[in-house]
């Protein structure tokens, strides 16, 4: 049964390596580093059953490396993959005094208690600090349950070390022979192969999680502005089927004579010009606001919570920064402006895009009046004295 295992045990390893490499081909990034990983880990294991005893010596010199190697990349995984400082020359240097620590007691004072102890405490001790540093990044119930995994395989490997040296004596080779022996030392490598399997199998649910996730922020945002897309927007609106329609306004708003910029300068000219208006917008709007590009240089936002009136505010503020950006320092040294229509969520709404229509309505008024506008539908607005370039009109 122990060869058995000894065969099966690097397969199911390689096989997981190889997953996690592919896994970068649909943007997991940190596939490299954990398929690397279990690759290493592996050859690892593989190692005793395909060198002759001849090279004994350099079988451990080279298990020993790519043990510290692998776990080294555990660590380096674990910190790309919960984007953390990787501080990779300080972890590297610290496997280096590992495998140094390992070959003094391979090479030069032998001692097969203190090799293997030495070697654990190393593999430990590179995959614990990355652990630490990501404790509190964890996003789903994936990433929870990888850094569980993590800190169990450190614990069964420290527990492992104490225990092994417990049994053993250091003048001895012939207890850490009956260690060996043991059927203790045998639960004590499936215990380790079990922690190992089981942080693969979480790793492999924590990347399937983010790649979704990433396939979904894409499909629901608009890769030139970040904000969301027609669709994003459509999914992040409120409810309307519930007993009273949600409370808020929206606003509606596209760049003048757009069609003129990119016919002149181009189109990659036009993308920073709605670039700039879309990065105003995120700047001036609350953050409780869902922004989306509904396409071309048409932007749509609703705001909950929110009276028109204020929101028409908001408008204005943004309409008259874009206005008075100074684009010399670009291609075009031109005048560009833009017009907003915004409109309340009315009680006879069915759908967000009810008051979505009636603030398009009002964005053509403000097109009709001559551009460069914010023009809101309801009564005069009480208690506040209308700002330049802002028009209030009877719904």
């Amino acid at each position: 049964m122990q060869d058995n295992f000894a065969y099966l045990l690097p397969f199911i390893l390689m096989t997981f390596g190889s997953v996690f490499l592919g896994l970068q081909v649909v943007g997991f990034r940190p596939g490299r580093y954990w398929g690397l990983g279990y690759i290493l880990a592996a050859t690892g294991f593989a190692l005793p059953m395909v060198l002759p005893q001849s090279f004994d010596l350099f079988g451990a010199l080279l298990a020993n490396f790519v043990f510290l190697v692998a776990f080294f990349l555990y660590g380096h995984a674990l910190l790309v993959h919960f984007a953390a400082p990787t501080y990779a020359r300080l972890r590297l240097g610290g496997a280096a005094v590992a495998y140094l620590a390992v070959c003094f007691f391979i090479l030069v004072q032998p001692n097969l208690r203190n090799e293997l102890a030495t070697s654990d405490m190393g593999l430990a001790l590179l995959l614990a600090p990355s652990i630490l540093l990501v404790r509190h990044r964890a996003r789903n119930l994936m990433d929870k349950l990888l850094l569980a995994a993590a800190t169990l395989s450190v614990a069964e490997t420290l527990t492992r070390v104490g225990i092994f040296l417990w049994f053993t004596s250091g003048a001895s080779p012939e207890s850490v022979g009956a260690y060996f022996a043991s059927d203790y030392s045998y639960l004590a490598q499936f215990t380790a192969s079990i922690c190992g399997f089981l942080m693969a199998l979480s790793v492999l649910g924590s990347a399937v999680a983010r790649v979704i996730e990433q396939h979904r922020v894409a499909a629901d945002q608009d890769p030139l502005t970040g904000l969301l897309n027609r669709r994003g927007f459509d999914l992040s609106a409120p409810d309307f089927r519930l007993s009273s329609p949600p409370d808020g306004a929206v606003m509606i708003c596209d760049i003048d004579h757009f069609k003129s910029v990119n016919d002149r300068f181009g189109h990659a000219t036009g993308d920073r010009v709605i670039i700039a208006l879309a990065s105003l917008l995120k700047e001036t709007l609350p953050a409780s606001a869902k922004v989306a590009r509904f396409g071309g240089e048409e932007f749509v936002a609703y705001v909950p919570d929110m009276p028109a009136s204020q929101l028409a505010i908001l408008a204005n503020m943004a309409r008259s920064a874009f206005a008075a950006r100074n684009w010399s320092e670009g291609p075009f040294p031109v005048h560009i402006t833009s017009s907003f229509g915004v409109s309340a969520i009315a009680l006879g709404d069915h759908s967000i895009h009810d008051a979505i229509s009636r603030a398009d309505g009002f964005l053509y008024r403000a097109k009709e009046a001559g551009r460069n506008q914010v023009f809101q539908e309801g009564i005069a607005l009480l208690g506040v004295t209308p700002v330049a370039s802002l028009k209030v009109v009877a719904s």
